[in-house]
């Protein structure tokens, strides 16, 4: 995957701009608050639909003095030329496809294959299960549009149980009853484990591979999906959740909430077996973090037959000089990379070929 060119109009602080993109590698310099996290976020809002902070919301996208924003991007994948639009008015979103109008904007998700890399990643391994799940389900999105689909299917369900349970905890529901519910949990819950279960299979050895080398010591990363309820070793996860919503209904009509199903699993990280959430380092985390996204590209690459597009923001500002040099090296040669950074510091002479500047929001190219 390829981004040849952006144009963008009315994103947050950056002034109208047209971009020409070096296959290769692109580094946007420019001073703290100028806007180049701003332009990566561009990009990664072309490709997903959404901010890549995770509770940024699109009214927040729309610059100060705009109404709307709009992004259009022309990549080359390894199935052709692609043109996408994305504009965002305050009110309505829209998403065109080579000129078409998608019905869904979750028809974006996979065409433009990205990952980006941040500071804000350090959550998938100090904060909780919610980021490492918004990972799985990220990753696994851009690669089945089945499995998107059962994402909103179970929030779907969640929403209605819920509310039922929440009603008997408030007096409000009597007869009514959870088994139909129950079953469809337990049907979109066991195929979205599945396929997160066939995912951290496939990302372990590669972050453990990743890990060690940017680290360039003999920790080891491994990576275990943790169901919310019991799960004999290779028992069915589909038969166990059924059991845990049957068994225990009592408790979740107390807290008026669905307390097993895969919106509570987890993705436990840790370095030589232990849960690196409690005992791993700040550095450790970071290295962690990083090794799990280049894992992602690596999966992403090797399932869609596609490389990737890959966001780093201020990435070497959190690494030691040793461990950015690692980094640099683990990036697969063939993927377009955008690197956002307050200073060059040499990277443009071994990283990056082409220099895009940014100040007060005006992009500028030398």
């Amino acid at each position: 995957m390829r981004l040849t060119s952006l144009n963008g109009t009315g994103f947050r602080n950056l002034a109208g701009f047209s971009l020409e993109f070096n296959a290769s590698r692109n580094i946007f310099i420019g001073p703290n608050g100028a806007g180049k996290t701003n332009l990566l976020e561009a990009i990664y809002y072309l490709c997903i639909g959404r901010s890549m902070r995770a509770h940024a919301e699109d009214q927040q996208l729309v610059g100060f003095s705009s109404g709307l924003l709009r992004l259009e991007g022309r990549a080359v994948s390894a199935q052709g030329e692609l043109t996408v639009e994305v504009g965002y008015d305050k009110a309505e979103k829209r998403v065109r496809i080579n000129g078409e109008l998608q019905q869904r904007l979750s028809g974006l998700i996979g065409r433009l294959p990205v990952v980006s890399l941040s500071p804000e990643d350090d959550d998938l391994c100090k904060g909780g299960p919610a980021e490492r799940r918004r990972f799985l389900d990220l990753a696994i999105s851009q690669l089945s549009r089945s499995y998107l689909a059962d994402l909103q299917e179970c929030r779907r369900v969640l929403a209605h149980r819920n509310k039922l349970l929440a009603g008997w905890r408030d007096g409000r529901s009597r007869g009514d009853s959870l088994d139909a519910w129950n079953s469809q949990l337990q049907a979109v819950g066991s195929r979205i484990t599945a396929k997160r279960l066939a995912v951290v299979d496939s990302l372990a050895p590669l972050a453990e591979d990743h890990y060690r080398a940017v680290a360039g010591n003999g920790e080891r990363l491994g990576l275990r999906y943790r169901f919310s309820y019991p799960v004999e070793p290779g028992g069915d996860p589909g038969a166990a959740l059924g059991l845990a919503l049957s068994a225990n209904t009592a408790f979740e009509r107390s807290r008026g909430l669905s307390m097993y199903g895969p919106h509570r699993d987890d993705l436990e990280i840790a370095l030589d077996g232990q849960r690196i959430r409690s005992f791993g380092s700040q550095g450790q985390q970071r290295t962690a973090a990083i090794a799990l996204k280049l894992a992602e590209a690596g999966l992403l690459a090797r399932e869609l037959g596609d490389q990737p597009l890959v966001l780093l923001d201020e990435i070497f500002a959190e690494l030691d000089g040793r461990r950015g040099a690692n980094l640099v090296g683990r990036l697969d040669p063939g993927c377009q990379a955008f690197i956002a950074s307050a200073h060059d510091d040499g990277i443009s002479d071994t990283f990056a070929i082409k220099t895009i500047l940014i100040d007060s929001g005006r992009i500028t190219t030398p």
